[in-house]
């Protein structure tokens, strides 16, 4: 039963985390500010769980889309610079992970499960407040005082998200290479070639 518990919450909690909190956070500040419109305020103040329904469907579509240009960043900027650290080690064995199938499963694996949930959140966000911001700047509620703060304590968070982002990737690399070479199938590098993996 407690292995059924931690599997559904893992089933929950990782989608929450990659996919719903960035979706939630990019439609933020559009919500509010169209709810303020007199027929969307009358539409909602009626239609509370509907309203809650498509917000969390808006949140999702949204949280998918930051997911891919999540990916995208991912590929392009932290693949390629930890392939160019390593020597092309890092790709390798993203492949060789990929291809092979552990007889049992090691609880590093577990381990890794919740690291690519993490990074998912940590290149997630930034992209969602980036789509929120805008909406801050033209609330006619929000002083510019405020949106200035917030700005600037936005632009804060996704710079340290984006800086953890990038050790939450160097992890996950060196994860997947001492998971593969418990299962002797690590990328054997020679002895000539210094790879920093830092």
């Amino acid at each position: 039963m407690k292995e059924l518990l931690s599997s559904l919450s893992a089933t929950v909690f990782y989608p929450l985390v990659s996919l719903v909190l960035p979706g939630l956070t990019a439609i933020s500040g559009w919500f509010i500010l169209f709810a303020q419109r007199p027929p969307l305020q009358g539409l909602v103040s009626r239609n509370h769980t509907e309203t809650a329904f498509v917000l969390m469907l808006l949140a999702i579509v949204a949280g998918t889309v930051i997911d891919d240009l999540g990916m995208r960043i991912e590929k392009g900027w932290l693949d390629a610079a930890r392939d160019r650290r390593t020597r092309g080690l890092h790709g390798k064995e993203w492949w060789a992970y990929l291809r092979r199938p552990f007889a049992a499963e090691p609880s590093g694996r577990r381990h890794l499960r919740r690291l690519v949930a993490r990074l998912k959140f940590e290149l997630g966000m930034p992209l969602g407040v980036v789509a929120a911001g805008p909406a801050l700047w033209v609330n006619p509620v929000v002083s510019g005082a405020w949106a200035s703060s917030i700005t600037v304590v936005a632009v804060c968070l996704s710079a340290y998200l984006l800086i953890e982002a990038a050790a939450t990737h160097d992890v996950l690399g060196r994860l997947r290479h001492e998971l593969l070479k418990e299962e002797g199938t690590a990328c054997v590098v020679p002895k000539n070639r210094a790879i920093g993996f830092s």
